[in-house]
């Protein structure tokens, strides 16, 4: 050791020149809170997502609700800034598209067959006429309804797709997009308008914004109550800036490390600084306390006297501080063993901060020391008794003896606390919900709120069905079936809001095309020459809209009854059809017919309407369906059919790429469900009815994928269990490894965890009477309490194995070990617990939680420590307590050397 100290000089020197070489990397930290990022790049529903994305088009969208209260958004002047918002939006690099009431397509009846134009077309003034013609236009297609309009006609929806995989949907470029999207809406002038905007990127960008602050706020503020702890135990300038110091250099050296190496920073990533200055401080303090107790009261002391007292603090220190940073490595290494990718980072560059923060104190500190030489200044010991102890130590120890010596009442607490704890397990719910990261009052929230009320939310499944070759999804029963997937989940799974897909196209090209024929089925051949086309048809939809309550209208649903008396249908709108003027008789008849074929719960308004407009082919409502009957559409068989749905594609060929990977014969349909849901149990109860669904009803000639964000966020909660299951376990297992090879018994590593245990119990007990979620941020609590919490456990069994040995006849050795450890370990977990009890400042619920429960970990560990453990080595005297080791610095009965 003094070989090693021989030039004190160049050691600060190597070590500032490191930490000026890390922390010139820290302007290369980059933030990326996508939660694609955190599975892994070989995870199955991620690759599915992507794979989805790359066949259909990325589903990274923005969208932006404008919601005008007690206003209608069919005014000329609203939507004509609509239309310039979206015009400035489009602009934007990476914007791909921009779909809003104003930009979307119309597919209608013309004098020569169909037309497909804009839904307001250039030439649009705003006059009543017109404003009633856009209205009926979207009241007459279920598919723009909860999808760009509200149901009231308050808001609207623009969807902005962006020509990013999702992959990068937490990028800087991702980041600046929607501040201009958000800056763009704030200046188009939508008066009494409020703006709602959401979706994956912006979670995403909003989390990094959030993240960065938190780094700004948390980091001086751990760092200023780690400073009011050193006062109070140093009371001197060295005992505050060292132990200080080291900290600092080791988050420096760690969050420079991650810029090195192209790690990018995650919310996660936000308590590496805090819990680096919180827990690494403990080993600096060790060393500056250990110097300072030896060199009170010590006049004139020479430059050789102080380094040879110097080198035997550290080594008497060196191995109770190289236990306790090899135990809280193992606590942050075992988060290695998790497939959540920023846990897994994490966990790295902490234990790399937690070595970095023992190595720098054992030779940083010293090295000071040397350069300093010896205090000129003589300061007294504190006073102690005969028995070493002062008035709240002895107060302490005697608290603490009173309940030691009652072993089956403190037996009894335990185990009672820790099944308690057990059955509040059996509550703990598992979820990684993005929106719940941040309070209920914040912008995001409550626009996520809003989008899924009126439209649909954030959160999407695809549902791709493909065929063995080119065409054979346009089958007639494979239509069908996805129809009927739609239908079902629309009407009885309340968790979906929204459908939108490839048979929602074909059905609205039927049913405009047989406008003017018979409900009863079609008297001619439909061929491609009557397909007429202004444009390719575009809508844009990925990730639509719904509204809350969850009922959708039947197929083929039109309009509430007062609306289709308001409407003033477009030139080129469909035909009334060939009914003409009911009767009073045949109205009857309609109406019994219609009532007869609603459901036997009765049937709404508008459910009627749309019946009997069925009944009548009210502008082709009796045709808005997959045509499956072949006699109904005057063809021979089920390849009929086929050829006509083939003959529909000619027509939308245009623009199919989001719902079909060709547009005259595609191999893959897709079907886009959009989904209410904030948790991961009712995402699951949504997926298994799909699931449920298509192994009932599909062919079996054709394979069925399921994929989407949500399907991704289910991993990420499947990863967040099994990680927090090989976290804790492999922590436990490494400290039983390290103490049982440390006192050559593997009762003592039995012994040690048992405390371990019950407060890993009573955290996750908690949990779950509390309704505090297992995430990503609270799945690491477990695994940093063992790493923490076990200094307490090895600090009260040196001390108790040390006053055992040492003890002499008359003597308490109970009572000297609670004087010796009581103070220093109820001090050491207020410290640590204070530090992360900072997080209750952070942006987020996920930290705030995370801090609280480290606090409860602590306070539970070391109350643990003090009460259960001791019991337990009374009860069991183990013989590794009365055996002596050859590290020992005493002698077996006797005092110390």
């Amino acid at each position: 050791m003094e070989r090693f100290f021989k030039r004190p000089l160049a050691i600060v020197l190597v070590i500032a020149a490191i930490t000026v070489f890390f922390a010139l990397q820290l302007p290369k930290a980059r933030l990326d809170n996508n939660n694609f990022r955190f599975v892994p790049r070989n995870d199955p529903e991620r690759l599915a997502a992507l794979k989805i994305d790359e066949v259909f088009g990325s589903q990274m969208l923005i969208l932006v609700g404008l919601e005008r209260r007690g206003q209608t958004v069919l005014d000329a002047d609203f939507l004509s800034k609509v239309r310039e918002y979206g015009k400035k939006v489009e602009e934007l690099p990476i914007v791909d598209s921009v779909t809003s009431i104003v930009t979307t397509d119309y597919i209608g009846g013309s004098a020569d067959g169909i037309a497909v134009v804009p839904m307001v077309g250039d030439d649009f003034t705003g006059t009543p006429g017109e404003l009633a013609a856009v209205k009926d236009r979207l009241l007459e297609w279920d598919m723009y309804r909860r999808t760009l309009v509200s149901d009231d006609f308050s808001a609207t929806q623009i969807i902005i797709s962006l020509d990013l995989s999702a992959d990068n949907a937490g990028t800087s470029q991702a980041t600046e997009t929607y501040r201009q999207v958000k800056r763009l809406a704030g200046e188009a002038g939508f008066k009494g308008t409020a703006i709602h905007v959401t979706g994956m990127p912006v979670f995403s960008s909003v989390i990094n914004d959030a993240t960065s602050a938190d780094l700004r706020m948390l980091v001086p503020l751990v760092i200023l109550a780690v400073l009011c702890v050193l006062f109070l135990s140093f009371r001197r300038i060295g005992g505050i800036v060292l132990p200080l110091l080291t900290v600092v250099i080791s988050s420096i050296w760690a969050i420079g490390a991650m810029a090195l190496f192209g790690v990018k920073l995650s919310i996660i990533s936000t308590i590496l600084p805090v819990i680096l200055v919180a827990v690494g401080s403990a080993y600096g303090i060790h060393v500056v306390s250990h110097y300072y107790d030896t060199v009170a009261g010590m006049r004139n002391m020479g430059k050789e006297e102080h380094r040879k007292i110097l080198f035997r603090t550290m080594e008497k220190i060196g191995r109770p501080v190289l236990l306790a940073a090899l135990t809280t490595f193992a606590g942050f290494g075992s988060l290695c063993f998790t497939s959540v990718v920023p846990i897994f980072e994490f966990g790295i560059f902490a234990s790399f901060g937690v070595i970095v923060a023992f190595v720098v104190s054992l030779t940083l500190i010293p090295a000071l020391l040397l350069l300093r030489g010896p205090d000129r200044k003589v300061r007294k010991a504190e006073g102690r008794s005969e028995e070493g102890s002062n008035t709240l130590s002895a107060r302490l120890a005697d608290f603490f003896c009173v309940i030691a010596r009652k072993k089956k009442t403190t037996l009894f607490v335990g185990f009672a606390v820790t099944a308690f704890s057990v059955m509040g397990i059996s509550r703990l719910v598992i979820d990684n919900v993005m929106v719940e990261y941040f309070r209920k009052d914040s912008p995001i929230v409550k626009s996520d709120e809003y989008i899924r009320k009126y439209f649909g939310g954030t959160k999407n499944i695809s549902v791709v069905v493909r065929g063995e070759k080119p065409g054979d999804v346009l089958m007639p029963d494979v239509l069908a079936a996805m129809d009927g997937l739609s239908t079902y989940l629309m009407t009885k799974v309340p968790e979906v809001g929204k459908t939108t897909g490839f048979t929602d196209l074909v059905k609205r090209i039927n049913q405009v095309f047989n406008a003017d024929e018979s409900p009863d089925g079609l008297s001619r051949t439909v061929g491609a020459a009557a397909l007429e086309s202004d444009s390719g048809f575009g809508f844009g939809f990925a990730e639509a809209g719904s509204a809350e309550d969850g009922t959708a209208a039947p197929a083929g649903a039109l309009a509430p009854a007062e609306a289709m008396a308001e409407a003033t249908a477009p030139a080129e709108a469909i035909p009334a059809g060939p009914s003409g003027s009911l009767d009073q008789l045949r109205l009857v008849t309609l109406l019994s017919e219609a009532l007869a074929h609603g459901s036997e719960r009765g049937m709404s308004g508008d459910e009627l309407v749309a019946a009997l407009a069925k009944e009548t082919n009210y502008r082709g409502a009796a045709y808005y369906e997959i045509p499956s009957d072949p006699a109904r559409y005057a063809k021979e068989d089920a390849e009929g059919l086929k050829a006509l749905i083939g003959n529909y594609l000619v027509l939308l060929s245009g623009d199919l790429s989001s719902f079909a990977d060709d547009p005259l014969e595609p191999t893959s349909v897709r079907m886009n469900v959009q989904l209410r849901t904030v948790g991961q149990k009712d995402t699951d109860r949504a997926i298994l009815a799909i699931r449920e669904y298509v192994a009932e009803n599909f062919p079996e000639r054709v394979t069925v994928e399921i994929g989407g964000n949500a399907l991704v966020e289910i991993s990420l909660n499947n990863l967040v269990v099994r990680s927090q299951l090989s976290s804790v376990a492999s922590s436990l297992l490494m400290v039983f490894l390290i103490l049982a090879f440390y006192y050559r018994s593997a009762i003592a590593g039995l012994i040690a965890l048992t405390p371990l245990a019950i407060s890993i119990l009573i955290n996750f007990g908690v949990m779950g009477y509390f309704g505090v979620k297992l995430n990503i941020g609270t799945a690491m609590v477990a695994s940093i309490a063992v790493g923490v919490g076990i200094d307490y456990i090895i600090h009260y069994m040196a001390a108790y194995r040390h006053e055992y040995l040492r003890k002499k006849e008359g003597r308490d050795f109970l009572r000297r070990t609670f004087l010796t450890s009581g103070k220093a370990i109820i001090f050491n977990a207020a410290s640590v617990g204070a530090g992360f009890a900072v997080l209750a400042f952070s942006r987020f619920n996920m930290l705030a939680y995370f801090g609280g429960l480290v606090t409860l970990t602590m306070a539970t560990s070391s109350l643990v420590s003090l009460t259960v453990l001791p019991v337990l080595l009374d009860v069991l005297k183990p013989a590794f307590i009365r055996k002596a080791m050859p590290f020992d610095d005493f002698e077996a009965g006797g005092e110390d050397r």
